[in-house]
């Protein structure tokens, strides 16, 4: 057998080789019940969770609207522009989360990703709210004559 018939065959070796450790060392690691996995499986879930979406992430279209602590104030109707995040690279956190309840019945409409949606919500419920590291808005529109008050609280689960 010459050399160039020889080294596919030794490349093929050594991957097989390196693919049977692997699978060895994973079993033997693991346990078979996942038990050694715990930990950095909890470290992912918590990373899926995301952040908390606070008031500081959102900036008022003008004096119709504000938002402070876990208050926001509306006047009629506003959109809030969602900044951008994840730090460089986009290595933050890939979502943002919270839940809005209104004190009052209001619209809430939500761009995020290129996709609007919109939802009627009453006094009492809570509207989940979602960002990607793109921002995004959050429009809120009061069916009450006056101010609208809304509580951002933190995401459930």
């Amino acid at each position: 057998m010459n050399d160039e018939n020889r080294k596919p065959l030794i490349v093929v070796i050594v991957c097989a080789m390196t693919a049977v450790l692997v699978l060895v060392f994973g079993v033997s690691c693991g346990g078979g019940n996942n038990n050694a996995a715990a930990s950095w499986q909890s470290g992912f879930s918590l990373a899926a969770k995301g952040a908390t979406l606070t008031a500081s992430d959102l900036v008022g279209a003008g004096g119709q609207c504000s938002a402070a602590g876990t208050q926001l104030l509306v006047v009629g109707s506003c959109i809030f522009e969602v900044k951008k995040f994840g730090g460089l690279f986009d290595l933050g956190s890939p979502t943002k989360r919270a839940r809005l309840a209104p004190q009052q019945a209001v619209t809430v409409t939500l761009l995020v990703e290129g996709t609007r949606t919109e939802q009627d919500v009453s006094s009492g419920d809570t509207v989940s709210l979602t960002f990607g590291t793109s921002g995004g808005q959050l429009g809120i529109a009061c069916r009450v004559v006056g101010t609208c008050a809304l509580k951002l609280l933190a995401a459930e689960g």
